[in-house]
């Protein structure tokens, strides 16, 4: 079977619960954030976005390892 995905393997067949609870997913405007919690900001580090709208890839606010507040 061939999977079309711009998601990473790891992302599709998790193996590891706990691992999965460290990490929360939020759509910001049609695009889709992996966040984590950073508690020296008290926000989330983003972790990897992903999007069909090729603009949100130039969003600064969106580009991973910066941090977003909820």
């Amino acid at each position: 079977m061939i999977i079309y995905t711009p998601l990473r393997e790891d992302e599709i067949f998790e193996s590891d619960e706990a691992e999965h609870e460290a990490f929360q997913w939020v759509n910001v405007n049609h695009a889709t954030l992996k966040l984590k919690r950073d508690p020296s900001s008290h926000g989330y580090e983003i972790v990897h976005m992903t999007s069909t709208n090729p603009q949100d890839y130039l969003n600064k606010r969106l580009e991973p390892g910066s941090i977003y507040y909820l």
